[in-house]
């Protein structure tokens, strides 16, 4: 709340829980168990954009995603295509080449809140919102060890798959 108690201090700090408040699986569903991209420190969920590229948004978003596990593919349900990333700095887009190396996803800190894939050097880019705009970027990942000793602040780096039905 701000200083006269009449208006929250930051205007958009109800919309990091609008996951929560939501309903997310529906017990007697038929529907398939498939995931939203979650972004934490946002408070927002990965959505396609017109230009086929990532980006974070409202979490009433239709997209819905499908990841096998480490070193597979995140797949945007209901169609073959597959999040692929272009290079450091670059945004994560959506693509039909889902054989290539920076196409397969994996968790690679132990808080499970990275993922990252391999570029043509064989370095590790983690999906990362970018601080300037609501693209979702791939960049070198950060404070993955879990190293109590590291200064750097990982949070736009960390999404987190959360299971849906409805």
């Amino acid at each position: 709340m701000d200083v006269t108690w009449h208006h929250l201090r930051y205007s958009n700090f109800t919309d990091k829980f609008q996951l929560l408040q939501r309903k997310n699986q529906e017990p007697t569903s038929k529907a398939p168990i498939v995931h939203i991209l979650y972004h934490p420190l946002s408070g927002q969920c990965a959505q396609v954009n017109d230009k086929n590229e990532l980006e974070v948004g409202s979490c009433e978003s239709k997209n819905r995603w499908v990841h096998g596990g480490n070193g597979t593919q995140i797949l945007l349900h209901g169609t073959k295509k597959c999040l692929i990333a272009a290079g450091e700095g670059l945004p994560v887009a959506l693509s039909d080449d889902c054989k290539s190396k920076n196409s397969s996803w994996k968790h690679v800190s132990l808080s499970k809140l990275h993922l990252a894939t391999m570029d043509q050097h064989e370095n590790q880019l983690c999906l990362q919102k970018d601080s300037n705009s609501s693209s979702i970027v791939t960049s070198k990942c950060i404070c993955v060890k879990d190293d109590s000793l590291c200064l750097d602040d990982p949070q736009s780096q960390w999404f987190q798959f959360v299971a849906t039905n409805v």
